[in-house]
């Protein structure tokens, strides 16, 4: 079998650095003092690295309130926005409740960067969803979190898994379920993140139906970071084409997507429409 993380340095085990003293020295006490909002939606005036190291340091800190068994931190939430999905999240009361509540929201498109230079707010960097999902498995390899896998087919699910434990030996995943959670299996797999307590859940089952799934079970968990990575385990099995190079790193993915799946035309019309909110908040809204 390829190993897809050959092809880009973001997803390999980088055995010439030690991804602990990477992070170790970054300061995030002063993170929440960055904290903006862009139209709805809160983000933090943070590059990736800072992320990561708040990430870090969250799970440091659950970590330790589960050694001692006292206290809980519950659900740690982490989603990813464009401008397709801030318009879809826009218009979601409980999901834009979520958002508001989230431990991180990812500035994932260059249009949330336009967003916030709009609104004279300006973000660090574009925050790519894969690269911050990587760095919590290189982390998670270090520390010896655990992780569970939960979406996609049940092929691109054991690609994916094969293919992390071939390049991060000894990663502790306790789990992973395929995303189609129908009947029994619902209450079956909500039962197995429970009981093997995992320090992260990747979710997988693209981004409305992974934004849904939380939204109804983050009651029923405990101390852990969830991520939701939209359609990104197909992109890290190495099962669907990547977008170009420049497109990724300019940060039109969405773009990509949308224009190899012509269904998807009509988000289109949102991201016009988010344009346009955005020239609203820039030019009547104030501060």
């Amino acid at each position: 079998m390829r190993n897809d993380f050959s092809l880009d340095p973001v997803l390999t085990n980088k055995d010439d650095s030690d991804p602990i003293l990477e992070y170790k020295n970054i300061d995030t006490s002063l993170l929440a003092a960055r904290r903006i909002y862009l139209g709805k939606i809160p983000f933090y005036q943070a590059t990736s690295a800072d992320l990561v190291a708040h990430s870090i340091h969250r799970l440091d800190k659950m970590r330790e309130k589960k050694s001692k068994s006292s206290g809980q931190f519950g659900p740690q939430l982490v989603f990813p926005f464009d401008p397709y999905r801030y318009v879809w999240v826009r218009f979601r009361k409980r999901m834009l409740a979520m958002a508001n509540e989230a431990f991180i929201n990812l500035p994932d498109g260059s249009g949330m960067l336009y967003m916030a230079r709009a609104l004279r707010q300006p973000l660090p960097e574009l925050i790519s969803t894969v690269a911050y999902a990587m760095n919590l498995i290189r982390i998670a390899h270090a520390k010896e979190y655990t992780v569970f896998l939960l979406g996609s087919r049940d092929e691109v699910l054991e690609k994916l898994y094969t293919n992390f434990r071939r390049s991060f030996a000894g990663l502790r995943i306790v789990g992973r379920h395929n995303g189609y959670l129908k009947g029994p299996a619902a209450s079956r797999v909500l039962e197995a993140v429970r009981k093997t307590d995992p320090h992260i859940l990747f979710v997988g089952m693209g981004y409305h139906r992974g934004m849904r799934w939380i939204e109804e079970n983050r009651s029923q968990l405990g101390d852990l970071i969830i991520v939701n990575v939209g359609g990104a385990f197909d992109t890290l099995a190495g099962t669907k084409k990547k977008a170009p190079m420049f497109m990724a790193a300019a940060g039109y993915t969405w773009l990509w997507r949308t224009i190899n799946k012509p269904y998807r035309w009509h988000r289109l019309f949102l991201v016009l429409y988010w344009f346009f909110e955005t020239m609203y908040y820039k030019f009547f809204k104030k501060k």
